[in-house]
């Protein structure tokens, strides 16, 4: 296979692989989907665990918009709560609560086994040069962003 086909063969596979991970990862909570978990490990990632909708957006690569729903279904759900910060009354800080760190406890053990089946057979070299190629597609898609938002 030549590099481009090589090319053409990851991007699609790229769509493919996070199509099945959603699935399969959906299917271990009943309570969080695959993208809610995301949302709730980049807001425990933010200094004291708090963000601004607009911070989750960007770092989930969301849009504000759809980060809104799935916040609102967590509230919901007992697992976020809401607040608009005194120096800015047009933003909204998003929190977890205690009982979103308790059913998160939950899934420690499946979550570990889930990562360690899906890691199984990767060398640790292997795992530094697939961790370089991703890190250098979201250079990439960065500037390709920023190209775009000029463009418009």
């Amino acid at each position: 296979m030549d590099a481009d086909q090589l090319k053409t063969e990851l991007f699609g596979t790229l769509f493919v692989l996070a199509n099945r991970l959603q699935v399969l990862g959906d299917q271990m909570d009943d309570r969080i989907s695959t993208k809610q978990w995301l949302l709730l490990a980049v807001l425990f990632q933010e200094p004291d665990h708090e963000c601004s909708l607009t911070r989750l957006a960007e770092r989930t690569g969301s849009s504000r918009q759809n980060v809104k729903k799935m916040v609102l279904i967590l509230q919901q759900k007992g697992f976020l709560t809401l607040r608009r910060p005194e120096t800015d009354r047009r933003s909204l800080l998003v929190s977890p609560t205690q009982a979103c760190l308790e059913h998160l406890k939950t899934r420690e053990g499946r979550e570990e086994e889930f990562l360690r089946m899906f890691y199984q057979g990767f060398t640790d070299q292997e795992l530094q040069m697939l961790h370089k190629g991703i890190l250098q597609w979201m250079q990439n898609l960065q500037k390709m962003e920023c190209s775009h938002e000029k463009e418009n």
